[in-house]
């Protein structure tokens, strides 16, 4: 009688499991849709171009270290456009990347897939330099220890919260003014990698919702708001002075 009831149980196990997965990929698959469709009409409100895949990413955004690792690199759900942040104007893409590492220990292999999403902006203000800008970590620590120390700047508490690079250090100086550094502090900020004129900013391997979209975009708003009037009056077209918030005398007390 238990061996019997052995063998009904083990069939119904199977198909009770099988079902699950079955659920399971196609619960995923409908949360795939509904995301998709959001992001769709996301890019739409912002006068965006919709693109729900992109093989050529990773070859657009490679002076960037998340876009070399791993294999299987794709773009997913961007949105690609014009747009005025901070008072300048630049170029907007936005959306999923994903990538796949494998790794293997000479008797088996496995495929980890990573999935995030980021910013990238192209301002008309002219930023070449090599910038990184994130929040201090375990091995951030230890590196300074070892002598691998990152800019200091005159707020101590800033300088202990976020691990600042720059390929020219009087740039750093000049972009962390007290107000900036004041906005990094009250705020919770992406990272920020900048190369070539390009600034990508991102949460590590995390991948946002509608709603984060936004408030990131809104971050950097404020954080191009925030660029000082001396470094806009230098690295903007002097054609885009009139209409800078900052430097535009009409417009001047609005933001001082």
């Amino acid at each position: 009688m238990v061996a019997g009831l052995g063998g009904c149980l083990l069939p119904a196990i199977v198909i009770g499991v099988v079902a699950l997965l079955v659920f399971a990929f196609i619960h995923g698959a409908k949360k795939e849709r509904e995301r998709r469709e959001a992001m769709r009409a996301y890019a739409a409100q912002q006068g965006m171009r919709f693109t729900e895949r992109d093989d050529g990413l990773a070859g657009r955004m490679a002076a960037f270290p998340p876009f070399v690792i791993g294999h299987s690199r794709i773009g997913l759900n961007l949105l690609e456009g014009d747009a005025t942040l901070g008072g300048v104007r630049m170029t907007y893409l936005a959306g999923d990347y994903q990538y796949k590492v494998t790794t293997s220990n000479g008797k088996s292999t496995q495929t980890t897939v990573y999935n995030m999403s980021f910013i990238a902006v192209a301002p008309v203000l002219a930023m070449g330099e090599e910038l990184t800008v994130r929040e201090e970590g375990m091995f951030d620590k230890l590196g300074a220890l070892l002598g691998f120390d990152d800019i200091d700047f005159e707020s101590s508490e800033f300088s202990k919260r976020f691990h600042v690079k720059c390929s020219d250090r009087r740039f750093a100086f000049d972009l962390f003014d007290p107000r900036m550094m004041e906005f990094f502090l009250g705020s919770r900020p992406p990272r920020i990698h900048a190369r070539g004129g390009v600034l990508l900013f991102d949460f590590g391997t995390k991948r946002w919702d509608v709603p984060q979209f936004d408030g990131t975009r809104a971050w950097i708003d404020g954080f191009f708001l925030r660029v000082p009037r001396h470094v806009r009056a230098a690295r903007l077209p002097a054609s885009e002075h009139a209409a800078d918030p900052i430097l535009s005398p009409s417009r001047e007390g609005e933001h001082s």
